[in-house]
């Protein structure tokens, strides 16, 4: 479970507020749920790739896998696992026909989904800093002025870096004269 491997490293201050009193084998479902409530980055970061691994294959969610074993069997029987394409199975069979799951898949995966939410939400606050630099290279990227404003990024670096020499040597004081 979470608590044995990560207990000690990413999650000992969150797991007495966030679970307590959890036995072990519990322990990582709880965290899953009750991420939003997780207050360190290491815990919440370490949660989110569970819960993104655990979205790609439904054999890695349990509870999901138990409650939805049926259905599995008969909607997504030929689906291969992996990739998220079983749970898309199970999504596509329920926006087809919202009675077409076991009220017991449907209300595991309805939470799960939420859970999902939860951790993209998450994950998208720790990830803000490099999206928005990924945006603005983006945006660079396909502007049609794209070496125009790389130019002049390079220049504005360039011209930066010469005037913190020029300023250091300019503020630079001289020492004081020695008097004889």
């Amino acid at each position: 479970g979470i608590n044995a491997e990560y207990g000690g490293r990413f999650c000992a201050k969150d797991i007495p507020a966030v679970c307590p009193n959890t036995p072990d084998d519990q322990m990582e479902a709880c965290l899953r749920d009750n991420i939003m409530n997780i207050k360190s980055e290491d815990c919440t970061k370490q949660v989110v790739r569970l819960i993104t691994e655990a979205h790609g294959d439904v054999h890695l969610d349990p509870l999901l896998m138990k409650a939805c074993q049926k259905d599995i069997g008969y909607l997504c029987g030929r689906v291969l696992p992996g990739k998220g394409q079983i749970i898309e199975c199970l999504q596509s069979n329920q926006q087809r026909d919202k009675n077409a799951l076991t009220p017991t898949c449907t209300s595991m995966l309805k939470s799960r989904v939420q859970m999902w939410s939860n951790a993209y939400q998450r994950a998208k606050q720790y990830d803000s800093a490099l999206e928005m630099v990924d945006d603005i290279y983006r945006s660079i990227e396909s502007s049609k002025y794209k070496h125009e404003l790389l130019a002049y990024l390079g220049l504005s670096i360039c011209l930066l870096v010469l005037l913190s020499f020029a300023g250091g040597r300019c503020t630079k004081t001289k020492p004081p004269s020695k008097l004889y």
